[in-house]
């Protein structure tokens, strides 16, 4: 239970932080807990299931505002709906795919897959330090009107496709679903804030999919201590996503990231030869 209960912490901090929470908690399951990978990341889908109903809390006004919308002009959706939804139709037909091979994929290699983790987390910090996020905060802080000029509030459809690739892709353990969507918006110069709540409303779906996708697959909700840990999840994503997501605006961690999937990489390395 006491592992379980720090699993979900873990997932309820990282979520909101461009390192890629499932490629964390599956880190310390496998190298710490000693846990299969197959098994590790069904469960750290599992916890996703946590932190998308914190998000649903934190951005209940949003939320709302996307449900009002689809209800009141079904035939007629603004751009924020139409841009979940077909956000949410590309994430699932690039990461279903992806999602169904990764139990083979990881019985197969064993502890050659924690190196693959490594290097997926290691290209996510790198993709991340090739753009500071903190540069182009201060940029758009000094001068308001240069920001607005460049960033757009309504989404498009095709950023709808280039979010909904990257939100797809993340199902790989070690990609950071938030860095990769956030920096895919900011590239198709969206508006920063516009980006960061998108990024969060298109994980709602999605992360209660990889939930219900863990639970019938390997029955990763069938226990207590996995019931406790994405509650646990959901608590502190909940008290941490608003103080976490206005850090990662300011501070760079691409650095971390990369030093975190160096790591894995030379512990799976270890393994491999030990």
């Amino acid at each position: 239970m006491d592992a379980a209960l720090l699993l979900g912490i873990l997932q309820g901090l990282t979520e909101w932080l461009p390192v890629s929470s499932q490629g964390v908690v599956t880190v310390v399951q496998s190298a710490l807990l000693d846990r299969p990978l197959s098994e590790a990341v069904a469960f750290a889908l599992w916890l996703h299931a946590g932190t998308a109903c914190a998000a649903l809390i934190a951005l209940r006004g949003e939320a709302w505002g996307v449900l009002r919308d689809a209800t009141s002009t079904p035939l007629s959706p603004s751009p924020r709906l139409r841009f979940l939804i077909i956000a949410t139709v590309v994430s699932a037909a690039v990461g279903f795919p992806l999602l169904l091979s990764l139990g083979e994929f990881s019985e197969r290699l064993g502890a050659l897959g924690m190196g693959v983790v490594g290097v997926l987390m290691i290209a996510s910090g790198v993709l991340q330090l090739r753009r500071p996020p903190s540069d182009r905060h201060s940029r758009e802080s000094e001068n308001p009107q240069r920001g607005a000029a460049q960033g757009r509030m309504e989404p498009t459809t095709a950023d709808a496709l280039v979010a909904g690739v990257a939100q797809g892709l993340a199902v790989l353990p070690g990609l950071s679903r938030s860095g990769l969507t956030v920096a895919a918006l900011l590239g198709r110069r969206v508006e920063r804030g516009e980006a960061l709540v998108l990024s969060y409303l298109m994980s709602i779906p999605a992360s209660l999919g990889a939930g219900l996708y863990a639970v019938v697959d390997g029955g990763a909700a069938s226990t207590w201590p996995a019931l406790a840990a994405a509650g646990m999840a959901c608590a502190v994503g909940l008290v941490t996503i608003r103080a976490l997501l206005a850090f990662a605006q300011r501070v760079n961690l691409g650095g971390f990231v990369v030093a975190v999937g160096a790591v894995t990489l030379v512990g799976a390395a270890w393994q491999v030869v030990g």
